[in-house]
């Protein structure tokens, strides 16, 4: 079978998030999914936003709470463990996912050619389509690595990331 509509290569079992969502139930399902971001929906399952792990970091930095030690550049690397033992997650800041999403979302339809993803992706400088259908609720999603798979010969190319991650560590 030869691999030419979105559909063929898309991941479909996708979480979203609610755009009334609190942020921490998104870093919840961010962890649990191990994924990198989530679409967002509306109370009717419609697409209105994405949010990524970078959405999420720029929030707590430009919050100036939260933790602002970690990014305290006059004393890197210190952390008052005694401070952080007393810390749970309900202690901080917190907002609904629609405050911290983007609301800019490339997306495209399971029947459009992979090609398109591709020039998409490579046009926009983007990693990741949402897969939609007519009425923009969610169908699953298509990323750079899943049509680079379908190339013949580069799946044996690409390394797992547990790999990759232990040979930057030691470098």
């Amino acid at each position: 079978m030869s691999m030419k509509h979105v559909a063929d290569l898309m991941t479909r079992d996708v979480a979203v998030i609610n755009r009334k969502s609190d942020v921490h139930e998104l870093e919840k399902l961010l962890l649990e999914r191990r994924v990198h971001g989530l679409p967002v929906v509306n109370d009717d399952g419609i697409l209105v936003g994405v949010i990524s792990q970078t959405d999420l970091l720029a929030w707590h930095y430009n919050a100036g709470v939260d933790g602002a030690a970690f990014y305290d550049n006059s004393r890197p690397h210190i952390i008052d463990e005694d401070a952080m033992a007393g810390l749970h997650l309900t202690d901080i800041k917190t907002a609904p996912v629609e405050d911290v999403m983007s609301p800019m979302v490339h997306c495209i339809r399971a029947d459009r050619p992979i090609a398109v993803a591709a020039s998409t992706m490579v046009e926009e400088r983007i990693h990741r389509l949402v897969v939609v259908d007519e009425t923009l609720r969610v169908q699953g999603v298509i990323s750079a690595l899943d049509i680079l798979r379908a190339i013949p010969g580069v799946q044996e190319l690409i390394q797992p990331e547990a790999d990759v991650f232990a040979e930057d560590s030691n470098g």
